[in-house]
C-alpha cells in the first residue's frame, strides 16, 4: 500500500510539472513538454492522456500539440482573490516582525490606491497603528505604496502621477511629480524602497517587490520600526532578511525563483 501512495504522490507531482510547464509556453508539443519536465516522452504521454480526459489539458488534432483546457479557467475562477495571498505570506510575517520586533505590512495595489492587507507586529516590539488592515493610502505617501506604484506598468504609472495631490503645500507640483518619477525609477532599479523619518519623525519603513513569474508585483512586503533599528551607516539593517522573506512568500505561492525581476539585493552606494 505503500508502495501504490508514494507512486500516486509522484504521479500527482508530475502532472503538476507538466501543467506548470504551459507558464513558458502556451502552446507545446509533447517533445516541448518532455524537455520542461525533464520527463521521459512515455510517462508524459500517459499523464497528457489523463489529463486531456480530466478536461486539464487539449490536443489540436491536426497540430498535436498540447495546450490547457477550458477546466483550467474554470478552476482560476473559483480563485478566492488575495485569500491564498494573505495565508501564503502570514507564517513568514510573524516571523518576521518577532525577528526584528517591528511591525510588518503586506499591502496590494487596487483601485489606483494601496490597500493594507495584512499587518502584524510582535508583542514585544512596536506596534504603529498608522495603517490598519483593509485601509487605503495614495501611492505616494509611504513606501510601500511608492514600491506598489513603482512596479506597474508605465502608462499606469503616468496615469497615476497625473491624478496624485501633493498637498496645498507644495508649489511645484510638476516638480514634485518628476521628482516622484525619478525615486520610482530607483526603487525599481535597485529593488527596494525606504523612508526614513518619513510618515512619522523618528521611524523609518523598509518595503520590497513580491513578484510573479513575468516580473509583474505581486504586492508589497514592509515593515516599520524605530530609525535606530532600522538603519546603521546610511544601510538598511533589515534588508538582507527582508529580500529573504518576500522570497519565501514567493516560493510559498508557487512563484519560480529564477526570473528577471525577481527579489534580491542590491547595496546602496557607499558614501
Amino acid at each position: 500500500m505503500l508502495v501504490a501512495s508514494n507512486m500516486s504522490v509522484r504521479s500527482v507531482a508530475r502532472a503538476a510539472e507538466i501543467i506548470k510547464s504551459f507558464r513558458q509556453n502556451k502552446i507545446q508539443s509533447l517533445s516541448e513538454i518532455s524537455s520542461a519536465t525533464q520527463l521521459d516522452k512515455g510517462t508524459t504521454r500517459r499523464i497528457l492522456v489523463t489529463l486531456i480526459q480530466s478536461g486539464l489539458v487539449v490536443q489540436d488534432s491536426i497540430t498535436q500539440k498540447y495546450a490547457l483546457g477550458w477546466l483550467m479557467r474554470v478552476l482560476a475562477s473559483c480563485v478566492i482573490e488575495h485569500h491564498d495571498l494573505r495565508m501564503a505570506a502570514l507564517p513568514f510575517m510573524e516571523q518576521l516582525a518577532h525577528t526584528t520586533k517591528s511591525t510588518v505590512i503586506l499591502s496590494v495595489f487596487q483601485n489606483r490606491s494601496a490597500i493594507c492587507l495584512e499587518r502584524i507586529h510582535d508583542i514585544n516590539g512596536l506596534d504603529i497603528k498608522w495603517w490598519q488592515v483593509g485601509g487605503t493610502l495614495p501611492l505616494n505617501r509611504g513606501t510601500a505604496p511608492r514600491v506598489l506604484l513603482a512596479y506597474q506598468d508605465k502608462n499606469v504609472i503616468e496615469e497615476v502621477l497625473g491624478s496624485l495631490s501633493f498637498g496645498d503645500d507644495v508649489e511645484n507640483v510638476q516638480a514634485a511629480r518628476d521628482e516622484l518619477r525619478c525615486e520610482l525609477e530607483k526603487i525599481r532599479s535597485q529593488g527596494w524602497a525606504i523612508f526614513v523619518d518619513g510618515a512619522i519623525q523618528g521611524l523609518t519603513a523598509l518595503a520590497v517587490p513580491i513578484v510573479d513569474s513575468n516580473g509583474r508585483i505581486i504586492c508589497a512586503l514592509s515593515m516599520s520600526t524605530l530609525t535606530p533599528e532600522m538603519v546603521r551607516d546610511d544601510t538598511p539593517i533589515h534588508l538582507p532578511l527582508m529580500l529573504e522573506t518576500a522570497a519565501l512568500i514567493r516560493h510559498a505561492l508557487g512563484v519560480d525563483d529564477n526570473i528577471e525581476g525577481s527579489n534580491r539585493y542590491i547595496a546602496p552606494p557607499a558614501n
